[in-house]
Formats: structure tokens, sequence, C-alpha cells
């Protein structure tokens, strides 16, 4: 069975290393002539999808503007990420999941696998109740060869002052998160492992430092466009792990819609500089 980490990099090189965020928020739908309703969600991203076909490797649903619609929501991103997948991308659910091991269980078999509820390849959680409470996410992302991205440093500035509060060892949070992804996927060998983070292309250069806690780990980097990061930026600050690394592109292409020459074309200029920076 291949891995996340395997099937990633293979799409980088075939497609790109781009992450396409699929957020159908109420304002992109009104921009986008479409009804704030399921049925303009089904709509949106058919069309997105079909403008993104064979340009990127991952393409990440934003679970919570799915939810918003309740389980007429839900469904449709169960058919969104089966239409991902149809389409030879992986489907990275952003859902930053996070809670005791108990319930991060049942949310690891919803969320994680193709015998799961939603079939995702790649989930993203949250480590606020604890690293060791996320573990049946991660152990089951071992045995189904799918990925989870642990937030370490994230794009938001609201998240910046608990991120960077210090253990009583000195190390940061980000930094112990950063050390204890890294000691569980050495611990199962060398290589890749399937406990990928979130680093923000936002971060300040002194604080992507924390890529190099992370050697054997993919890079989810959000954060460029509206937020303020330039696809330059990751490709300083990360240079260490160039070929590990996802740029996330959402709000920079959707707001490019709803023509579909127009949203491809803007996902291929994307592509485009994140290819030249990678080469």
């Amino acid at each position: 069975m291949a891995s996340f980490a395997e099937r990633f990099a293979d799409l980088s090189t075939h497609r790109s290393p781009l992450c396409l965020g699929l957020d159908p928020s109420p304002e992109l739908l009104r921009h986008w002539g479409l009804a704030d309703d399921p049925a303009g969600l089904r709509s949106f991203c058919g069309r997105v999808l079909e403008a993104a076909d064979g340009l990127v490797a991952v393409i990440k649903p934003q679970s919570g503007f799915f939810e918003r619609f309740g389980p007429a929501g839900m469904a449709e991103l169960a058919a969104v990420n089966a239409q991902i997948r149809s389409r030879g991308a992986l489907c990275l659910v952003d859902a930053k999941r996070g809670d005791v091991g108990g319930t991060m269980a049942g949310y690891a078999a919803a969320m994680l696998g193709a015998g799961s509820g939603f079939g995702g390849d790649a989930l993203t959680v949250s480590a606020y109740l604890g690293f060791d409470a996320l573990r049946p996410v991660f152990d089951r992302a071992a045995a189904t060869g799918t990925g989870v991205f642990v937030v370490v440093r994230s794009s938001n500035p609201e998240g910046r002052a608990l991120q960077a509060a210090r253990h009583p060892d000195g190390r940061t949070v980000a930094e112990a998160l950063a050390d204890g992804i890294t000691a569980w996927n050495a611990a199962r060998g060398p290589g890749i492992g399937p406990l990928g983070a979130v680093v923000g292309a936002t971060v300040e250069p002194a604080e992507a430092a924390l890529v190099d806690r992370l050697p054997q780990s993919l890079i989810l980097a959000p954060g460029i466009g509206p937020q303020g990061a330039a696809m330059t930026d990751v490709a300083t600050k990360f240079r260490s792990a160039r070929e590990r690394v996802l740029p996330v592109v959402s709000r920079a292409v959707l707001r490019e819609g709803p023509g579909p020459a127009a949203l491809r074309d803007a996902i291929k200029r994307h592509r485009e500089a994140a290819w030249s920076l990678w080469r």
C-alpha cells in the first residue's frame, strides 16, 4: 500500500505540489452568483474540480463550509471527496479535529481511508487536548496509508500567543509539537512518515526554523494570497523541506471564478509558480 507521502511525491512530479483549498464560503457563493444552499455548494465544487482537473496534487475541502448546512452539507462533503479521488487527486479534509482518545477514534473512522464515511486521504487535527490524545488518528493513518497534518504553527495571527507559549524546558508549544511529530515518525522507520505538520507560510523567518525539527514530515503551508504570504516566501522560509511542502492556495484562485477558463488560468499561474520554485 502506497503511503500518502509516496502518492503526493508522485503527483507533485506529474501535476504540481500545489494544494488547492476548496472553500465554498457564503461570500464566494455570492460572488459566483450561486445560492447559499447545498445546491449552490454542489455547483461551486463541481466547477472548481473541473477547472483543477490534472493540475494539482491535493485538494483540501474546508469541512466547516459544508457542515454549516447540516446533514445535507455533510452529504455534499462526502460526495466531493469521492469526486476528488475519482479525478486522481488526493483529498485532504481540513476539519482540524481534536479531542480525547475515544472520540478521536470515532473521527479517524469517519474521515480517513477508503472504508470511512468521508473517505479522506488525509485530515488536519489540533493538539490542544494533548498530542497523545491524537494517537487513534495517527494509528489509523499508518494502517490505511493516509496522512495526518497536526497544526503546529498556523497562518492566523490569533494562534500565535498560544503556539509561542513555552514549556518548562524552554521549548515553545509549536517546537514541542514538531518534536513529538518527528519522534512518532522516526519510531516507524526512515523516510517520510504519516504525520505531517501545518506551518503557515506567514511565519516570521526566525520561526521557519520549525521546519528543521520536522525532517520526516510533509509540511502543509497555508496563508498564500489574502493572508499575506507569497509563493516566494514558502521557497525561502522552507528551503530545507522544499520537496516536502504543500503550498496552499484558496481564495487567490477561487475569487477568479465563476468562469471555468479564468479559474483554470489562475490555478495554472500558481502551479507554475510552485513548480518554478521547487525544481
